[in-house]
């Protein structure tokens, strides 16, 4: 393929990406029952237009809307560069235990803290970082070898991880009491409680900053793709690049966590399909997963609340059941 030919798939490709998350957007801010056209929209957003629609809008869909936009933007990503270090196209914050490391900290927190001693909107960010920092150490210490970060290693690593913690979260559970275990549980299974505009903030910052760190870092991610030999002989600092940027998707991963609950599948499957449209360059990769992520997170939200209206699915179900297909769709390819 021509270097005009490619470009001019990519701006084609991103074009439908944009398209594709803005008429998402639309969409799940008319999902429930009260519909908002873009004229009361627009008077919204003058200063006018009714106190109930106006409250409806800023305070309930817009916050969910974007809270679920930032979770799919950051899992996406952060899926991207956790693959691209491994150089293992099955890594993804799940399945390396990252989100069990979170769910563990979380129910330790309603089985030994008292309720009410502290602010759990404060406490649950704090408590799902440490946790998937916890798990993503150990992952990382048990796949080190002298020649790097062994793939196939980290992959078997995560997944005992994984399996270990979500059997202690268990017993854990078991000690709640009802209306904790249906939390805890909605939060594992994946779950958009978070969605006001206080995460909307601080979400946007810190991806900011980490997404801004990461798109530096695509030069660096384009080198240890080509194995850690080459990366070495071409002056790359392979393990020190890597702690650095397994860090800065750990923490968007978390961040996930704490607000989106244990999402899986999102990391994986995102990344993916930005590579089959765009091609391996991480330059033009990353910014593609980010549309891919936002997309796919704006879509399932949208059918996880209105699937079953007025019922509720966590996002996570729905999140799993596209993703679960293409997950064995790789493992029968691989």
């Amino acid at each position: 393929m021509s270097e005009r030919r490619r470009k001019i798939r990519t701006g084609t490709v991103f074009t439908l990406l944009i398209l594709l998350l803005l008429t998402g957007i639309w969409l799940e801010i008319n999902a429930g029952y009260r519909k908002i056209s873009l004229e009361e929209m627009w008077e919204i957003f003058r200063g006018g237009g009714g106190k109930s629609v106006r409250y409806t809008l800023l305070n309930l869909r817009l916050p969910r809307v974007f809270t679920s936009l930032l979770v799919g933007v950051g899992l996406a990503v952060s899926g991207c560069v956790i693959q691209g270090v491994s150089k293992n196209e099955m890594a993804e914050p799940g399945i390396l235990g990252i989100n069990a490391g979170a769910g563990l900290f979380v129910a330790a927190f309603f089985v030994f803290v008292p309720k009410g001693s502290v602010s759990l909107t404060i406490l649950l960010p704090i408590l799902a970082f440490t946790g998937s920092m916890a798990a993503a150490a150990v992952d990382y210490r048990l796949a080190l070898t002298k020649q790097g970060i062994s793939p196939r290693r980290l992959l078997l690593m995560g997944v005992a991880v994984s399996t270990a913690v979500s059997s202690v979260t268990t017993i854990l559970m078991l000690r709640l009491p009802d209306s904790d275990y249906a939390f805890v549980q909605n939060w594992l299974s994946g779950s958009i409680w978070g969605a006001d505009w206080k995460n909307v903030r601080l979400l946007s910052f810190c991806f900011l900053i980490l997404g801004a760190f990461i798109f530096y870092k695509t030069r660096t991610l384009n080198v240890l793709s080509l194995g850690y030999q080459t990366a070495t002989g071409l002056g790359a600092e392979v393990s020190g690049q890597s702690v650095l940027l397994l860090g800065a998707a750990i923490a968007m991963s978390s961040l996930c966590c704490a607000v989106g609950g244990g999402l899986s599948f999102v990391g994986l499957v995102c990344p993916h399909l930005a590579r089959r449209l765009v091609g391996p360059n991480y330059r033009i990769l990353v910014p593609a997963t980010v549309l891919t992520g936002a997309v796919l997170m704006t879509y399932a939200d949208m059918i996880s609340r209105t699937l079953l209206s007025p019922n509720e699915i966590p996002v996570g179900i729905v999140a799993a059941v596209i993703g679960a297909p293409y997950f064995l769709y790789l493992l029968i390819k691989t």
